[in-house]
Protein backbone atom coordinates (compact mmCIF):
# COMPACT_ATOMS: atom_id res chain seq x y z
CA UNK A 1 0.00 0.00 0.00
CA UNK A 2 2.76 2.52 0.83
CA UNK A 3 4.46 1.68 -2.48
CA UNK A 4 1.21 2.39 -4.30
CA UNK A 5 0.91 5.73 -2.53
CA UNK A 6 4.50 6.60 -3.39
CA UNK A 7 3.94 5.75 -7.07
CA UNK A 8 0.75 7.78 -7.09
CA UNK A 9 2.51 10.69 -5.41
CA UNK A 10 5.36 10.53 -7.90
CA UNK A 11 2.95 10.57 -10.83
CA UNK A 12 0.99 13.44 -9.29
CA UNK A 13 4.19 15.42 -8.78
CA UNK A 14 5.24 14.89 -12.39
CA UNK A 15 1.81 15.92 -13.63
CA UNK A 16 2.10 19.05 -11.50
CA UNK A 17 5.58 19.82 -12.85
CA UNK A 18 4.39 19.36 -16.45
CA UNK A 19 1.38 21.61 -15.79
CA UNK A 20 3.55 24.30 -14.18
CA UNK A 21 6.14 24.22 -16.96
CA UNK A 22 3.49 24.38 -19.67
CA UNK A 23 1.79 27.26 -17.87
CA UNK A 24 5.08 29.15 -17.73
CA UNK A 25 5.68 28.49 -21.43
CA UNK A 26 2.20 29.64 -22.44
CA UNK A 27 2.48 32.73 -20.24
CA UNK A 28 5.82 33.54 -21.86
CA UNK A 29 4.60 33.19 -25.44
CA UNK A 30 1.73 34.98 -27.18
CA UNK A 31 -1.18 32.53 -27.47
CA UNK A 32 -2.67 34.63 -30.24
CA UNK A 33 0.57 34.28 -32.20
CA UNK A 34 0.53 30.55 -31.53
CA UNK A 35 -2.96 30.21 -32.97
CA UNK A 36 -1.98 32.28 -35.99
CA UNK A 37 1.07 30.07 -36.47
CA UNK A 38 -1.23 27.05 -36.46
CA UNK A 39 -3.61 28.66 -38.98
CA UNK A 40 -0.80 29.84 -41.26
CA UNK A 41 1.17 26.59 -41.01
CA UNK A 42 2.47 24.94 -44.15
CA UNK A 43 0.87 21.60 -43.28
CA UNK A 44 2.01 19.92 -46.47
CA UNK A 45 5.45 19.49 -44.84
CA UNK A 46 3.96 17.31 -42.10
CA UNK A 47 3.49 14.26 -44.33
CA UNK A 48 7.18 13.92 -45.31
CA UNK A 49 8.10 14.52 -41.65
CA UNK A 50 5.84 11.62 -40.65
CA UNK A 51 7.35 9.48 -43.40
CA UNK A 52 10.90 10.17 -42.15
CA UNK A 53 10.00 9.22 -38.58
CA UNK A 54 8.35 6.03 -39.81
CA UNK A 55 11.45 5.23 -41.85
CA UNK A 56 13.69 5.95 -38.84
CA UNK A 57 12.07 3.14 -36.85
CA UNK A 58 13.75 0.60 -39.15
CA UNK A 59 17.41 1.41 -38.32
CA UNK A 60 16.36 2.14 -34.74
CA UNK A 61 14.82 -1.31 -34.35
CA UNK A 62 17.70 -2.94 -36.23
CA UNK A 63 20.20 -1.51 -33.72
CA UNK A 64 18.24 -2.86 -30.78
CA UNK A 65 17.81 -6.26 -32.43
CA UNK A 66 21.57 -6.56 -33.06
CA UNK A 67 22.26 -5.91 -29.37
CA UNK A 68 19.63 -8.46 -28.35
CA UNK A 69 21.04 -11.09 -30.72
CA UNK A 70 24.54 -10.58 -29.32
CA UNK A 71 23.02 -11.20 -25.88
CA UNK A 72 21.49 -14.45 -27.23
CA UNK A 73 17.93 -13.11 -27.31
CA UNK A 74 16.20 -13.88 -30.57
CA UNK A 75 13.60 -11.41 -31.85
CA UNK A 76 12.27 -11.32 -35.41
CA UNK A 77 12.83 -8.19 -37.45
CA UNK A 78 9.11 -7.54 -37.71
CA UNK A 79 8.60 -7.92 -33.96
CA UNK A 80 11.59 -5.67 -33.24
CA UNK A 81 10.17 -2.89 -35.42
CA UNK A 82 6.72 -3.21 -33.83
CA UNK A 83 8.06 -3.20 -30.26
CA UNK A 84 10.52 -0.38 -30.92
CA UNK A 85 7.85 1.80 -32.54
CA UNK A 86 5.45 1.11 -29.66
CA UNK A 87 8.14 2.20 -27.19
CA UNK A 88 8.46 5.54 -29.00
CA UNK A 89 4.73 6.12 -28.52
CA UNK A 90 4.85 5.14 -24.85
CA UNK A 91 7.93 7.29 -24.16
CA UNK A 92 5.79 10.32 -25.01
CA UNK A 93 2.70 9.38 -23.00
CA UNK A 94 3.92 7.46 -19.93
CA UNK A 95 5.03 9.27 -16.74
CA UNK A 96 8.71 9.15 -17.73
CA UNK A 97 10.40 9.63 -21.09
CA UNK A 98 11.93 6.14 -20.76
CA UNK A 99 8.69 4.35 -19.86
CA UNK A 100 8.41 2.88 -23.34
CA UNK A 101 11.97 1.58 -23.12
CA UNK A 102 11.10 -0.18 -19.86
CA UNK A 103 8.06 -1.77 -21.51
CA UNK A 104 10.03 -3.09 -24.49
CA UNK A 105 12.74 -4.47 -22.20
CA UNK A 106 10.11 -6.21 -20.08
CA UNK A 107 8.22 -7.68 -23.04
CA UNK A 108 11.34 -9.14 -24.65
CA UNK A 109 12.88 -10.20 -21.37
CA UNK A 110 9.74 -11.97 -20.19
CA UNK A 111 9.34 -13.84 -23.48
CA UNK A 112 12.99 -14.95 -23.56
CA UNK A 113 13.44 -15.55 -19.85
CA UNK A 114 16.46 -13.22 -19.84
CA UNK A 115 15.09 -10.08 -18.28
CA UNK A 116 18.45 -8.73 -17.11
CA UNK A 117 20.04 -9.03 -20.55
CA UNK A 118 16.96 -7.49 -22.18
CA UNK A 119 17.12 -4.55 -19.78
CA UNK A 120 20.84 -4.07 -20.38
CA UNK A 121 20.28 -4.27 -24.16
CA UNK A 122 17.65 -1.54 -24.01
CA UNK A 123 19.82 0.69 -21.82
CA UNK A 124 22.76 0.24 -24.19
CA UNK A 125 20.53 0.97 -27.18
CA UNK A 126 19.20 4.20 -25.63
CA UNK A 127 22.62 5.36 -24.39
CA UNK A 128 24.40 4.77 -27.69
CA UNK A 129 21.54 6.42 -29.59
CA UNK A 130 22.02 9.57 -27.51
CA UNK A 131 25.78 9.36 -28.14
CA UNK A 132 25.12 9.14 -31.90
CA UNK A 133 22.89 12.22 -31.69
CA UNK A 134 25.69 14.17 -30.01
CA UNK A 135 28.16 12.91 -32.63
CA UNK A 136 25.79 14.07 -35.37
CA UNK A 137 25.34 17.45 -33.68
CA UNK A 138 29.10 18.06 -33.44
CA UNK A 139 29.58 16.92 -37.03
CA UNK A 140 26.86 19.32 -38.18
CA UNK A 141 28.54 22.11 -36.22
CA UNK A 142 31.85 21.36 -37.92
CA UNK A 143 30.15 21.75 -41.30
CA UNK A 144 27.88 24.70 -40.51
CA UNK A 145 28.39 26.50 -37.20
CA UNK A 146 27.22 29.93 -38.34
CA UNK A 147 23.53 29.10 -37.81
CA UNK A 148 24.01 28.04 -34.16
CA UNK A 149 24.33 30.69 -31.42
CA UNK A 150 27.46 30.48 -29.26
CA UNK A 151 25.43 29.91 -26.10
CA UNK A 152 23.93 26.73 -27.57
CA UNK A 153 27.40 25.50 -28.53
CA UNK A 154 28.53 26.12 -24.95
CA UNK A 155 25.58 24.19 -23.52
CA UNK A 156 26.27 21.31 -25.92
CA UNK A 157 29.94 21.30 -24.92
CA UNK A 158 29.20 21.17 -21.19
CA UNK A 159 26.63 18.41 -21.70
CA UNK A 160 29.12 16.44 -23.79
CA UNK A 161 31.80 16.76 -21.12
CA UNK A 162 29.29 15.84 -18.42
CA UNK A 163 28.09 12.72 -20.24
CA UNK A 164 31.69 11.71 -20.95
CA UNK A 165 32.52 12.09 -17.25
CA UNK A 166 29.50 10.01 -16.21
CA UNK A 167 30.51 7.30 -18.70
CA UNK A 168 34.08 7.27 -17.41
CA UNK A 169 32.95 7.02 -13.78
CA UNK A 170 30.54 4.20 -14.65
CA UNK A 171 33.33 2.32 -16.43
CA UNK A 172 35.65 2.72 -13.43
CA UNK A 173 32.97 1.55 -11.02
CA UNK A 174 32.22 -1.47 -13.21
CA UNK A 175 35.92 -2.33 -13.47
CA UNK A 176 36.40 -2.17 -9.71
CA UNK A 177 33.24 -3.93 -8.65
CA UNK A 178 34.68 -7.46 -8.55
CA UNK A 179 36.03 -7.27 -4.95
CA UNK A 180 32.71 -5.85 -3.78
CA UNK A 181 30.73 -8.69 -5.37
CA UNK A 182 32.11 -11.15 -2.81
CA UNK A 183 30.52 -9.23 0.06
CA UNK A 184 26.97 -8.90 -1.23
CA UNK A 185 24.10 -11.44 -1.35
CA UNK A 186 24.66 -14.31 -3.78
CA UNK A 187 21.65 -13.54 -5.99
CA UNK A 188 22.68 -9.93 -6.52
CA UNK A 189 26.29 -11.00 -7.06
CA UNK A 190 25.20 -13.42 -9.80
CA UNK A 191 23.22 -10.66 -11.52
CA UNK A 192 26.21 -8.32 -11.40
CA UNK A 193 28.50 -10.99 -12.81
CA UNK A 194 26.08 -11.67 -15.65
CA UNK A 195 25.74 -7.95 -16.36
CA UNK A 196 29.51 -7.47 -16.39
CA UNK A 197 30.04 -10.49 -18.66
CA UNK A 198 27.36 -9.22 -21.07
CA UNK A 199 28.88 -5.74 -21.20
CA UNK A 200 32.34 -7.16 -21.88
CA UNK A 201 30.92 -9.37 -24.63
CA UNK A 202 29.37 -6.33 -26.33
CA UNK A 203 32.52 -4.26 -25.89
CA UNK A 204 34.69 -6.89 -27.56
CA UNK A 205 32.54 -7.07 -30.70
CA UNK A 206 33.95 -4.59 -33.21
CA UNK A 207 31.28 -5.45 -35.76
CA UNK A 208 28.52 -4.68 -33.25
CA UNK A 209 30.10 -1.35 -32.32
CA UNK A 210 30.47 -0.44 -35.99
CA UNK A 211 26.85 -1.29 -36.81
CA UNK A 212 25.58 0.56 -33.74
CA UNK A 213 27.47 3.65 -34.90
CA UNK A 214 26.31 3.47 -38.53
CA UNK A 215 22.68 2.67 -37.76
CA UNK A 216 22.61 5.11 -34.84
CA UNK A 217 23.80 8.02 -36.96
CA UNK A 218 21.33 7.05 -39.71
CA UNK A 219 18.49 6.90 -37.18
CA UNK A 220 19.33 10.32 -35.73
CA UNK A 221 19.91 11.79 -39.20
CA UNK A 222 16.36 10.88 -40.22
CA UNK A 223 14.98 12.17 -36.91
CA UNK A 224 16.74 15.54 -37.24
CA UNK A 225 15.62 15.88 -40.87
CA UNK A 226 12.05 15.26 -39.67
CA UNK A 227 12.51 18.06 -37.11
CA UNK A 228 13.70 20.39 -39.89
CA UNK A 229 10.52 19.60 -41.84
CA UNK A 230 8.39 20.17 -38.74
CA UNK A 231 10.00 23.60 -38.56
CA UNK A 232 8.83 24.23 -42.12
CA UNK A 233 5.27 23.52 -40.97
CA UNK A 234 5.63 26.45 -38.55
CA UNK A 235 7.23 28.53 -41.34
CA UNK A 236 10.61 28.42 -39.58
CA UNK A 237 13.64 27.65 -41.72
CA UNK A 238 15.66 25.56 -39.26
CA UNK A 239 19.16 24.74 -40.40
CA UNK A 240 20.23 21.12 -39.91
CA UNK A 241 22.96 22.10 -37.46
CA UNK A 242 20.59 24.18 -35.30
CA UNK A 243 18.01 21.37 -35.32
CA UNK A 244 20.64 18.77 -34.37
CA UNK A 245 22.11 20.80 -31.51
CA UNK A 246 18.67 21.71 -30.16
CA UNK A 247 17.49 18.10 -30.34
CA UNK A 248 20.59 16.83 -28.52
CA UNK A 249 20.17 19.28 -25.63
CA UNK A 250 16.41 18.74 -25.32
CA UNK A 251 16.74 14.93 -25.40
CA UNK A 252 19.12 15.00 -22.43
CA UNK A 253 16.87 17.41 -20.54
CA UNK A 254 13.90 15.09 -21.11
CA UNK A 255 15.78 12.19 -19.53
CA UNK A 256 15.48 13.92 -16.14
CA UNK A 257 12.37 12.26 -14.60
CA UNK A 258 10.51 15.37 -13.46
CA UNK A 259 7.57 15.49 -15.89
CA UNK A 260 5.15 13.26 -17.78
CA UNK A 261 6.75 12.12 -21.04
CA UNK A 262 8.98 15.20 -21.03
CA UNK A 263 5.90 17.40 -21.45
CA UNK A 264 6.75 20.95 -20.45
CA UNK A 265 10.49 20.26 -20.39
CA UNK A 266 10.50 19.75 -24.16
CA UNK A 267 8.39 22.86 -24.84
CA UNK A 268 10.42 25.05 -22.49
CA UNK A 269 13.65 23.74 -24.00
CA UNK A 270 12.61 24.48 -27.56
CA UNK A 271 11.35 27.97 -26.65
CA UNK A 272 14.56 28.89 -24.79
CA UNK A 273 17.04 27.33 -27.21
CA UNK A 274 15.42 28.40 -30.47
CA UNK A 275 14.77 31.79 -28.93
CA UNK A 276 18.55 32.27 -28.81
CA UNK A 277 18.52 31.77 -32.59
CA UNK A 278 15.84 34.42 -33.07
CA UNK A 279 12.87 32.07 -33.42
CA UNK A 280 9.64 33.48 -32.00
CA UNK A 281 8.40 31.76 -28.85
CA UNK A 282 5.03 30.78 -30.33
CA UNK A 283 6.70 29.24 -33.36
CA UNK A 284 9.20 27.37 -31.16
CA UNK A 285 6.36 26.04 -28.99
CA UNK A 286 4.49 24.88 -32.08
CA UNK A 287 7.61 23.10 -33.35
CA UNK A 288 7.95 21.33 -29.99
CA UNK A 289 4.33 20.19 -29.88
CA UNK A 290 4.36 19.10 -33.51
CA UNK A 291 7.63 17.17 -33.09
CA UNK A 292 6.11 15.13 -30.26
CA UNK A 293 2.88 14.62 -32.21
CA UNK A 294 4.86 13.52 -35.27
CA UNK A 295 6.74 10.87 -33.28
CA UNK A 296 3.55 9.55 -31.69
CA UNK A 297 1.50 9.48 -34.91
CA UNK A 298 4.26 8.03 -37.10
CA UNK A 299 5.24 5.37 -34.56
CA UNK A 300 1.61 4.42 -33.96
CA UNK A 301 1.17 4.09 -37.73
CA UNK A 302 4.15 1.71 -37.87
CA UNK A 303 2.68 -0.40 -35.06
CA UNK A 304 -0.66 -0.55 -36.88
CA UNK A 305 0.97 -1.48 -40.19
CA UNK A 306 3.04 -4.27 -38.61
CA UNK A 307 0.00 -5.56 -36.71
CA UNK A 308 -1.98 -5.63 -39.97
CA UNK A 309 0.90 -7.42 -41.71
CA UNK A 310 0.97 -10.05 -38.96
CA UNK A 311 -2.81 -10.46 -39.11
CA UNK A 312 -2.76 -10.96 -42.88
CA UNK A 313 0.09 -13.46 -42.50
CA UNK A 314 -1.77 -15.49 -39.88
CA UNK A 315 -4.95 -15.44 -41.98
CA UNK A 316 -3.04 -16.65 -45.03
CA UNK A 317 -1.45 -19.48 -43.03
CA UNK A 318 -4.83 -20.67 -41.77
CA UNK A 319 -6.29 -20.62 -45.26
CA UNK A 320 -3.34 -22.56 -46.72
CA UNK A 321 -3.55 -25.33 -44.12
CA UNK A 322 -4.98 -28.55 -45.60
CA UNK A 323 -8.46 -29.34 -44.43
CA UNK A 324 -9.31 -32.69 -42.94
CA UNK A 325 -11.56 -34.79 -45.18
CA UNK A 326 -15.12 -35.02 -44.00
CA UNK A 327 -16.37 -38.53 -43.34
Amino acid sequence: MPDRFRRGGSLGLRLLVSAVLLTVVFLYIDLGELMRAVEDGQWGWLLPALALVMLATVPGAARWRLILQKAEIEVSGVQAVKTFAASLVLNNVLPTSVGGDAVRAWSVGKASGRLLRAALSTVLDRATAVACLFLLAWTALAVDADEVPAVLVSVLLWLTLGLAAVTAVAALVAAGIRPVVRRIPRRIAMMLREAWATLRMWGRSRSLISWLLVLGVLYQLLAVLALVLVGRVARVDLSFSLAAVTAAIVVVAMLVPISVGGLGVREGGFVLLLGEAGVDGSEAALISLLSAATIVLASAAVVAMVALYELVGRTGQRQSMPREPTP
